[in-house]
């Protein structure tokens, strides 16, 4: 797989950084789980996705200034990718769709430590925040080649109260 995916971060943050990540936890990795770095393969689904997580925690995301966010374009070739969004996967795997975008989170923790303990290299996986959208989790530790950032811009989460 060659994808191109977005990721938006604060302004001042690496966006290859998966800090985040390891301090708080995520959909598919447990806290202190290094190297887990979460992206959209849609520009929308990446601002959806920072907006539901500070919604989630009782932030405003229109509380910000027009550049306050910056989305990163990014692009990576990975071959050993596990693919949630393909129902025969699913199906092979016994997973219900529903329990990845569920708010309970242990299942998914659970699914992302036994993809990484496989050798997969990323995950592809239905979006929470935007219903048409897809996720990237990518295992740094385990990937191949290490995304590479080609473009950027400000994000204004704002506008982000539709989605």
């Amino acid at each position: 797989m060659s994808a191109t995916f977005y990721r938006v971060v604060h302004r001042g943050i690496d966006p290859l950084s998966s800090r985040g990540s390891e301090l708080n936890g995520g959909r598919y990795n447990l806290r202190g789980a290094k190297g887990v770095l979460y992206a959209s393969l849609e520009k929308i689904t990446a601002v959806a996705e920072v907006a539901r997580g500070l919604r989630t925690r009782g932030i405003d995301p229109g509380e910000y200034g027009a550049d306050d966010w910056w989305a990163y374009e990014l692009t990576l070739t990975a071959s050993r990718v596990l693919d949630f969004t393909d129902q025969a996967v699913l199906q092979h795997l016994q997973i219900n769709e529903a329990a990845l975008v569920a708010n309970d989170v242990a299942q998914t923790r659970q699914i992302g430590k036994q993809a990484l303990d496989a050798g997969y290299e990323a995950i592809i996986a239905p979006s929470a925040a935007h219903r048409a959208g897809k996720n990237l989790i990518i295992f740094l530790a385990a990937a191949v080649q290490f995304p590479a950032v080609k473009a950027s811009s400000p994000v204004d989460l704002s506008q982000t109260g539709a989605l």
